[in-house]
């Protein structure tokens, strides 16, 4: 009984190790299905003469639970693979438009549009010190913002750490039952004494 707990424990162990990296390449598998969906309904809503923008684009991927980078993306391998050339013209403008955006990629989407206009301001202004006016803001808000993502990061290593402790504790406790009800080696010198006669 106890080896055949051991090997148990051990079969555990291997199970939810290859569970983790069977997740983590369906996580993966999964966001790469959802970029190529993406990347195929951008396509057909082009080719219908859309009019997107980048706000729609980053809309459209959040359907398919996306983030915007993984949605810029999608739209990138859409510009590389057109073949007309209006609608390359199209997608030109298009692209344009989200390169002035990613400088504020990591802002909140309230302030982009509000960072993207003062931006605008202060390079037609001529003014050599107003181009950097919004350096300080945007460090702060980028620092905001990974600051967010380390607290989501850190709640959801903390959810996986309870969980690893939950399944550690059960196993721990069966471990310590079967040890506790184990047979002495005075109980296993009399069966082996018994064995012999």
């Amino acid at each position: 009984m106890s080896d055949f707990f051991k090997y148990g424990v051990f079969a555990l162990y291997a199970l939810l190790i290859i569970g983790v990296f069977v997740f983590a390449f369906w996580i993966k598998r999964t966001r790469d299905r959802r970029i190529s969906q993406l990347q195929e309904d951008l396509k057909l809503k082009i080719e219908a003469g859309f009019e997107l923008t980048s706000k729609d684009i980053v809309i459209i991927g959040r359907a398919y639970d996306l983030s915007a980078k993984n949605s810029r993306e999608a739209l990138y391998r859409v510009y590389k693979g057109i073949k007309s050339p209006d609608e390359f013209e199209r997608l030109k403008s298009l692209v344009a438009e989200i390169e002035k955006e990613e400088p504020f990629d990591t802002m909140p989407d309230e302030v982009k549009p509000s960072l993207l206009r003062v931006s605008e301001l202060s390079y037609k202004s001529g003014e050599e010190s107003d181009k950097h006016i919004l350096t300080p803001i945007t460090n702060i808000l980028t620092k905001y913002q990974e600051l967010q993502e380390e607290q989501k990061k850190t709640r959801k290593q903390t959810n996986i750490a309870y969980m690893l402790t939950v399944i550690s504790f059960i196993v721990g406790a069966i471990s310590l039952y079967f040890a506790i009800t184990a047979p002495t080696a005075s109980e296993i010198a009399t069966q082996l004494g018994a064995m012999k006669q």
